[in-house]
């Protein structure tokens, strides 16, 4: 009996055990089971998109397909800026650093490129993704010659992670015309990625209009890029192409622009080896009909890679030919600035039109002497006369009569000191100053030399040569001013226009219509009676009114300007003309005028 109660006691302490390992063993299952659970859990919900990234990257190559900027045409659809193939190379990152040696890798690339093996792993570095299967191509050299493209390909063998793609290439058909208007293209900058108007813009290496009107209409002529998607096994060997999508190209832009005015322009001032500017517009529009800013540069060298020797070479040039004179230059307006004191002074009745005065060549205030630029003197001179004669002593009192408030307030009426809004960048406002703006900026009081000069357009004031042309639009129009715009119409391929600009008011003077007739008047005598000071650009059988100015220059010879616009009767055409170091207004920029008119309205009528 005893040896039964101790068979009985074992047997259940042997189930005891067994059902504690059981239990011990269930609990294990268990945690492993929920363990599992919460690392599916995370794998899937939380890390799910970056593993699915990383599987996608290892196995599907994803190739941009750039798409081709939109052409640029002048307002008659004579092509200024088309599209050319070119070689590009990249380096793809996950490929790449498969290579034992990358620093020899480098090497050898820089020197079939002639760059610096230092700027082809910057490039590489600033591009790097967070993902370790970067298969992202990075854009190294645009526009390979034909040697750069065969020694690369033939380094394809040695050197894991080249890749060469065919791109469009910007075009400018006619190297440096109209170089400041059409502007270039380049490589998106760090600055500009974060710039809102880039959005999508995301990587290192996509190509944005960098100055002119490509920069301005970027985002019509940029189009949509592509994309190819191909289907590469582990080691990064094509498969198949999964999918294509096409880009789309870029809008085409068709600008106001006429190039054979804009040509000949170009030409007349490399004739005579002169730096300055030359507008034209239709000032009932405000259409811009040429704009020549010299010196100027080739547009091709942009099109592609930047010879560093030629970039050099421009900034280092002391002429400035990378800057637009004529939306960027900040000159005196000079006697042309006269228009403006003129119809300020009859509007307000400080002066009669009959009203005359003394000129002697020379003007006291005190013991300071203000001279005319006719040294012998005008003798008495009225409004007319003045005008005609930009008689300077006659300017300086009826300055002096108006006062520094009325010069300030029609300068502003007549657009100076504001932008005028062309679709152009880098614009600038210019200075009209006033007491206030003396006392803050030189701090001292305004005196009246000051406004003895700033009432022949020199002194404080400076604007813009594009300003300076709106004053003399604002006599062809009889006392308005359209705004300036060098965009005519968009287009698609099949020349369909998908939008047109629409032309708007600048500004509109509040001075009354019989003193603006009676300055239309002074400015048609200036040209057209042979007493005039802008008698050399007078044309057989074309009435044009205008005003010479001559701008005195710290830096050396005075500058030379004339301004005007014909025909008299519903004027077609606006023209000003700056030549920097040129000498008289009358002598040398009127002359240039006579040419440009008798083109516009002879040579380019009969064709």
């Amino acid at each position: 009996m005893a040896r039964v109660k101790e068979d009985i006691t074992e047997r259940m302490k042997n189930s005891y055990k067994s059902l504690v390992r059981v239990k011990t063993l269930g609990w294990i299952v268990s945690a492993c089971v929920v363990a599992l659970v919460c690392r599916a859990f995370y794998l899937q919900l939380i890390r799910g998109s970056y593993y699915d990234k990383l599987a996608q990257d290892n196995c599907v190559r994803v190739i941009k397909i750039p798409a081709a900027r939109g052409y640029i045409y002048d307002r008659n659809y004579t092509p200024l800026v088309i599209n050319k193939p070119s070689y590009t190379l990249s380096l793809v990152p996950y490929y790449f650093d498969t290579n034992p040696d990358k620093q020899q890798a480098y090497n050898s690339i820089a020197g079939i490129l002639g760059m610096d093996p230092a700027e082809i792993s910057q490039k590489m570095e600033e591009s790097k993704q967070p993902s370790e299967f970067n298969l992202t191509p990075v854009v190294i050299k645009r526009d390979l010659s034909e040697k750069e493209l065969s020694l690369i390909t033939e380094k394809k063998i040695t050197i894991a992670g080249l890749f060469v793609t065919q791109e469009p290439k910007r075009w400018y058909e006619n190297n440096s015309t109209a170089s400041h208007v059409l502007g270039y293209t380049g490589e998106i900058t760090a600055d500009q990625m974060k710039i809102g108007r880039y959005a999508g813009l995301r990587r290192a290496g996509d190509i944005v209009g960098q100055g002119g009107i490509e920069n301005v209409y970027d985002d019509i002529l940029r189009g949509e890029d592509g994309a190819m998607y191909i289907l590469t096994d582990a080691k990064g060997r094509q498969k198949e192409v999964i999918n294509t999508i096409e880009p789309k190209t870029g809008k085409n832009l068709v600008l106001t622009i006429d190039y054979r005015l804009q040509k000949f322009a170009e030409k007349l001032m490399d004739r005579y080896n002169y730096n300055g500017v030359v507008l034209a517009s239709d000032p009932r529009t405000g259409e811009i009909l040429c704009m020549v800013s010299k010196p100027d540069y080739n547009l091709n060298n942009f099109s592609g890679n930047i010879d560093v020797k030629e970039w050099k070479k421009l900034i280092r040039n002391k002429a400035n030919p990378l800057t637009n004179r004529a939306v960027q230059g900040l000159y005196s307006p000079g006697s042309i600035f006269k228009i403006a004191v003129g119809c300020g002074a009859l509007n307000e009745n400080v002066i009669t039109s009959d009203d005359s005065f003394l000129c002697e060549g020379i003007y006291w205030i005190k013991t300071w002497p203000y001279k005319c630029w006719k040294r012998s003197g005008h003798g008495w001179v009225n409004f007319e006369h003045g005008v005609a004669q930009s008689c300077d002593i006659y300017f300086y009192k009826v300055g002096l009569k108006m006062k520094v408030e009325l010069l300030n307030k029609y300068a502003l009426m007549f657009g100076m000191g504001e932008k005028t809004g062309i679709d152009l960048p880098g614009e600038k406002a210019g200075i009209v100053p006033s007491r206030e703006w003396k006392r803050k900026n030189d701090r001292t009081p305004w005196f009246p030399g000051n406004t003895v000069m700033m009432s022949i357009g020199q002194g404080y004031i400076s604007g813009t040569p594009l300003q300076i042309l709106d004053i003399v639009s604002s006599m062809a129009n009889s006392g308005y001013v359209m705004t300036p715009h060098l965009m005519k119409v968009v287009t698609n391929d099949a020349r369909r226009i998908l939008r047109t600009y629409e032309n708007k008011e600048l500004l509109r003077l509040d001075v009354k219509p019989e003193v603006i007739d009676k300055m239309k008047d002074a400015m048609r005598i200036v040209v057209q009676s042979g007493r005039g000071t802008g008698g050399k650009s007078r044309v057989e059988g074309l009435g044009i009114a205008g005003k010479t100015g001559t701008v005195q220059n710290p830096q050396g010879e005075n500058h030379a300007m004339f301004g005007a616009y014909a025909p008299l009767n519903n004027p077609e055409i606006a023209l000003y003309i700056l030549v920097e170091h040129g000498g008289g207004g009358g002598d040398v920029a009127a002359p240039l005028a006579g040419e440009i008119f008798e083109f516009y309205f002879k040579t380019m009528r009969e064709k």
